[in-house]
């Protein structure tokens, strides 16, 4: 039994596997995740209030937002997002702007400067620290709000997009005959999302050379992000009861268990491109 077993850790997906639960368990990796989960709340509802403005800005349909939106976030979340928006589409002000991105880029730099001292954790190297860290995780708190909207007007006008193309190309008849053509909005949006990822893993990895990969796991992150907010919200929408446990509080409960479960997704990307880095230095020092 136990020769099977080690036969079975050195099968190299089992032994890759075994690598990225063994960080996850030593470096208390939940638990950077709740931390950065508590500050991506904190950041959820100033967020709201520039997508808000986004909305108004790019003179975008709020009803088609919704609508779109509505395929993407789980029900509770989609419920809080959609209440908000309805709030202050009649009482956004300009002082209230204001307050939004400033509380929006002092949460969400809190939140990257969490993810660079875990990272920091994983790798046993340093990043950026200090006046550097600071500055660099204002610059990429400013750099998700373009991500989101850009986000915004891809998935908004992405139909307009598919149907000016269309036109311009003499295919007209066959955009509106294949009408799933316009899913690769979606694609775009994922390559977004996958971008944004890519550049915040460069930046949160260990400074000292050798530089880890990061392709992989952004790559990886921005995928699992999807196809588990697809299968958490299928999984809520199924469950009917944890409104009678949690009340009027279910719906804040199921964003908090959502942001919960990105934060792990989005840490664990970087554990993979750790465990992708000793590896490669194994192939190294070996050869």
């Amino acid at each position: 039994m136990k020769q099977k077993f080690q036969r079975a850790l050195a099968f190299p997906p089992v032994r890759f596997a075994a690598d990225v639960a063994g960080i996850y368990f030593t470096k208390q990796v939940g638990r950077s995740a709740a931390q950065l989960a508590y500050f991506l709340t904190l950041t959820f509802f100033p967020v709201l209030i520039c997508v808000s403005a986004f909305v108004s800005k790019l003179n975008l349909n709020m009803t088609s937002l919704l609508e779109e939106l509505q395929h993407l976030l789980p029900e509770g979340v989609f419920i809080i997002f959609r209440d908000y928006l309805g709030y202050l589409d009649s009482n956004l002000s300009t002082p209230m702007l204001i307050a939004g991105v400033s509380l929006a880029v002092f949460s969400a730099s809190a939140a990257i400067r969490g993810l660079m001292s875990i990272m920091q954790e994983i790798y046993g190297r340093s990043n950026f620290t200090g006046l550097r860290q600071i500055v660099a995780s204002v610059i990429f708190s400013v750099l998700l709000l373009v991500t989101i909207y850009l986000s915004l007007a891809v998935v908004v006008t992405g139909n307009w997009f598919f149907h000016l193309l269309g036109n311009l190309l003499g295919l007209a008849d066959l955009v509106e005959r294949f009408g799933a053509w316009q899913w690769i909005k979606y694609l775009l949006l994922l390559a977004i999302v996958f971008l944004f990822i890519l550049l915040l893993y460069r930046f949160a990895a260990p400074l000292k050379k050798p530089r880890p990969p990061v392709v992989p796991g952004a790559l990886l992150s921005a995928v699992a992000l999807v196809v588990a907010s697809l299968l958490f919200s299928l999984i809520m929408s199924r469950s009917t009861r944890y409104s009678l446990v949690y009340g009027s509080l279910a719906s804040l409960i199921i964003l908090l268990l959502w942001l919960y479960l990105c934060s792990n997704i989005f840490i664990l990307g970087n554990v993979v491109n750790c465990v992708l880095e000793r590896r490669r230095a194994e192939k190294h020092t070996n050869s």
